[in-house]
C-alpha cells in the first residue's frame, strides 16, 4: 500500500475518533443535561464524519487499488496526490471551523478546497484508468 494512501486511511481514522467522541459526548449531553452549548459542535461532528471519515477513506483505498500504470507500473507523480490530500484536510478544517467566527469566507474557501482536491483525484486517476481501456 502506498504511503499516501496509508496517510490518508490514518487521517481518516483520527476524524473518525474525533467525530465519534464529539456524537457521544452529544448523546450523553441528551440523557444528563451536561451543557446547552454542547450542540454547537454538531457541525463539527458531521463534517468530520461524513468528509474526514467516509470520503477521505474511500479516497485513500481508491487511490491504492484503482490499477497502475501499464508500461512503467507506478502511480505517477505522487506530489499532486500529496497537494490533493493537504487541500483535502485544509478544506475540512476550514468548513468544520468556519461556524464559530471564521466567517462565511473561511467557509467557503473551504468548500472550494475540498471540490479541488476531488478534482485532482480524478484527474490523478483519470489516464491510469484510460490506460487499460485501450
Amino acid at each position: 500500500m502506498p504511503l499516501i494512501s496509508r496517510i490518508m486511511i490514518r487521517l481518516s481514522l483520527v476524524y473518525f475518533l474525533v467525530g465519534t467522541a464529539i456524537g457521544a459526548l452529544m448523546l450523553i449531553n441528551k440523557a444528563f443535561l451536561v451543557s446547552p452549548l454542547i450542540w454547537f459542535i454538531f457541525p463539527i461532528h458531521i463534517k468530520f464524519l461524513i468528509f474526514g471519515w467516509i470520503i477521505q477513506f474511500t479516497l485513500g483505498v481508491a487511490y491504492w487499488i484503482l490499477p497502475r500504470f501499464l508500461e512503467t507500473k507506478g502511480r505517477g507523480n505522487p506530489i499532486p496526490a500529496w497537494i490533493m490530500v493537504a487541500v483535502l484536510n485544509l478544506g475540512i478544517l476550514a468548513v468544520s471551523f468556519a461556524p464559530y467566527g471564521l466567517g462565511k469566507t473561511v467557509g467557503l474557501t473551504g468548500r472550494i478546497l475540498e471540490a479541488v482536491s476531488v478534482i485532482l483525484f480524478i484527474t490523478l486517476h483519470w489516464k491510469r484508468v484510460v490506460t487499460y481501456n485501450t
